[in-house]
């Protein structure tokens, strides 16, 4: 089938030869016939290209300097026995190839590595991030574009009328970190109101159903409500979960916002939505994780007040939700192959497994109240069998989770973040002495969605003076206060995560590929660059904290601090001669008050062109920062 007709000379030959059809010739070689063909080849492309996903196919970094545990674990282990996994030490380390431009979690290890090999395979590294092809199997998640006669009911609305068939339903909460009451809305169509309580009258929503921990009437569940944040991708988004789930009944919430409702609402008519507040349109993606779980916790409460009325003990309620992403395509599970009689390199065996199957295997987890966060890890070609010697491994755990909200009602995601939200999470989680547990058997794939997500602001100047700009670079994105600088069209948070991203140079010189000297950080993690190190370190009394002993820090980051951090906490850590500071709070007041409170004049040099803020106009809030230098 090389050629579509043969190219004999004579006309008497080509009559007596039949046809040979091709999928190489070009159309107007064969006429009717070759067009045809041509026509069949490329539907015949297109049909294989919609049974495939574009999935990140990318290894672990930062493995070199990792903390190694030193507990024995036994391969092959379906749980963890929570004896010897809580004498595991916590790997600070971020092991997630999508943030290897983000700024280096300081551990002991780290201060040996050598400086220049790290920043070479930085500058080498392609900002594109490296994606392979791979089939659909049936257990995938699909988008809007994915229609079969199993899930057409879970997808589709049958006439117009049905979306009227969904209810609006306002739940109101009183949270103590925003210091007000929260208003959220449920939109719930009539054949998920099962899910809910509703009150005697039937109008008024009171809480969301949860199972017993102890539950087993029904094996074939999932007992975690399942959370999916998603913007800009009301068509894209994975979010038909009917095949990943088997087909059994689930909980799924999706998260928007409020713009962006009716988009969402009208592509996915059958599904459960959380509405976050109005005040939260423009807001990163820490604010919906923040409201999940605040959410969820106000819900735990409601349920055991409602099922301790019925005889059930507090602590029998299910307190885990699952928060995942909206490009989670495929579930898989991986186990080491029999060494063969070669001496080569044990193999590793993968299989596709449905998201219920991982679920349901996690939340069989003995004790596992006693867990804060649980996930597995991300797929790679490149999983060998030394990464799945261990079978458990106490580290950061990214875009699909379970999560503990009762066990970490007082840690809380910071609501104002756009940028590495979990990172921080997960850091303030384990120093409250919290276990994070990530399953190496399994592995998540996540698709690579162009659309959507977590994408950056266009920034532009708030007044557009002409239409042909040139592009504003991020030292841009701050200015003097009371200067006549350009103000811009976004939110001060994301105009100070960009600006420290590309900062470093500027406000900590003396921490670049200085890794002996990291940037010290008080209870948040913020990247401010990948040749700068961070030192997490906890205010709150009895957390678990890196030992910083002997460590003279390069620089020091306080953001939006509280009352936590005192001036005795600071003066236990030593600087290094000219050392910087970075003080951030919300407002100029506050800024001066802090530098009182903490007493940094008796060691920080300030000087008043030091003080800058987010180009955000006054109406716009901007964040204030004041940079000094260790005297």
């Amino acid at each position: 089938m090389e050629n579509g007709v043969s190219s004999s000379s004579t006309a008497d030959k080509s009559q007596k030869q039949p046809l040979t059809p091709s999928f190489r010739s070009p159309a107007n070689s064969v006429g009717k016939t070759g067009s045809y063909l041509q026509f069949l080849r490329i539907l015949f492309r297109m049909l294989i290209r919609l049974l495939e996903v574009d999935v990140y196919d990318e290894a672990e970094i930062n493995t070199d300097h990792s903390e190694s545990s030193e507990v024995s674990q036994s391969e092959g282990e379906p749980w963890p026995d929570i004896e010897s996994f809580s004498k595991m030490p916590f790997d600070v380390s971020v092991h997630d190839p999508k943030y290897s431009l983000m700024s280096l979690v300081y551990t002991e290890k780290l201060a040996g590595v050598k400086q220049e090999a790290i920043k070479e395979s930085k500058v080498e590294e392609p900002r594109k991030r490296e994606a392979v092809s791979m089939m659909l199997t049936k257990y995938a998640a699909y988008n809007t574009f994915h229609h079969c006669e199993q899930c057409h009911q879970y997808m589709d609305f049958t006439s117009a009328s049905q979306m009227s068939d969904s209810t609006l339903h306002a739940f109101t909460f009183s949270s103590s970190m925003l210091g007000e009451e929260v208003q959220l809305y449920f939109i719930i169509p009539k054949s998920k109101e099962s899910h809910f309580i509703f009150s005697k009258q039937g109008k008024h929503l009171e809480s969301m159903r949860l199972p017993l921990v102890s539950d087993k009437q029904n094996l074939n569940a999932v007992k975690s409500p399942i959370f999916t944040p998603s913007s800009g991708r009301h068509e894209h988004g994975l979010l038909n979960l009917f095949h990943a789930m088997e087909g059994i009944s689930h909980l799924h919430l999706l998260v928007v916002k409020e713009y962006e409702m009716p988009l969402y609402r009208k592509y996915w008519p059958n599904h459960i939505m959380l509405v976050l507040p109005g005040m939260f349109n423009n807001a990163g993606v820490g604010a919906a994780r923040f409201l999940i779980k605040e959410l969820s916790y106000h819900n735990l409460e409601l349920e055991r007040n409602r099922l301790e009325e019925l005889g059930v003990k507090r602590q029998c309620v299910w307190p885990f939700i699952v928060v995942m992403d909206d490009s989670c395509v495929l579930w898989n599970i991986h186990s080491v192959q029999e060494q063969s009689s070669q001496p080569m390199e044990t193999g590793v065996s993968s299989k596709n497994v449905s998201l219920k199957s991982v679920l349901q295997h996690i939340e069989a987890t003995p004790k596992i109240i006693h867990y804060a966060i649980l996930g597995i890890q991300k797929w790679s070609s490149k999983l060998t069998s030394q990464s799945l010697k261990a079978p458990f491994s106490r580290c950061h755990v990214h875009d699909f989770i379970l999560l503990n909200i009762d066990l970490t009602q007082n840690v809380q995601y910071d609501f104002n973040r756009y940028f590495c939200e979990d990172v921080d999470f997960n850091l303030r989680t384990n120093s409250s002495g919290l276990l994070i547990c990530r399953f190496n058997n399994f592995s998540l794939m996540k698709k690579h969605v162009q659309v959507g997500g977590q994408r950056d602001f266009i920034i532009k100047p708030k007044i557009m003076v002409s239409e042909s700009l040139a592009p504003i670079l991020p030292l841009q994105y701050v200015c003097a206060p009371d200067s006549e600088h350009t103000l811009l069209a976004a939110p001060a948070q994301f105009l100070l995560e960009k600006f420290l991203q590309h900062a470093s140079y500027k406000l900590f010189p003396k921490a670049i590929h200085n890794f002996k000297s990291p940037v010290l950080a008080i209870d948040c993690y913020l990247n401010i660059g990948p040749e700068v190190a961070i030192c997490y370190v906890s205010s709150r009394p009895h957390s678990s904290n890196v030992n910083c002993e002997g460590v003279c820090f390069s620089g020091l980051l306080l953001y939006l601090c509280d009352s936590f951090v005192g001036a005795d906490l600071l003066k236990k850590f030593k600087f290094l001669k000219g050392a910087t500071l970075c003080v951030i709070c919300q407002d100029r007041s506050s800024l001066r008050q802090t530098i009182v409170r903490l007493e940094l004049e008796d060691e920080w040099q300030f000087r008043l062109r030091d003080e800058f803020q987010t180009a955000n106009s006054a109406d716009d809030k901007p964040l204030y920062f004041l940079t000094g230098r260790h005297v």
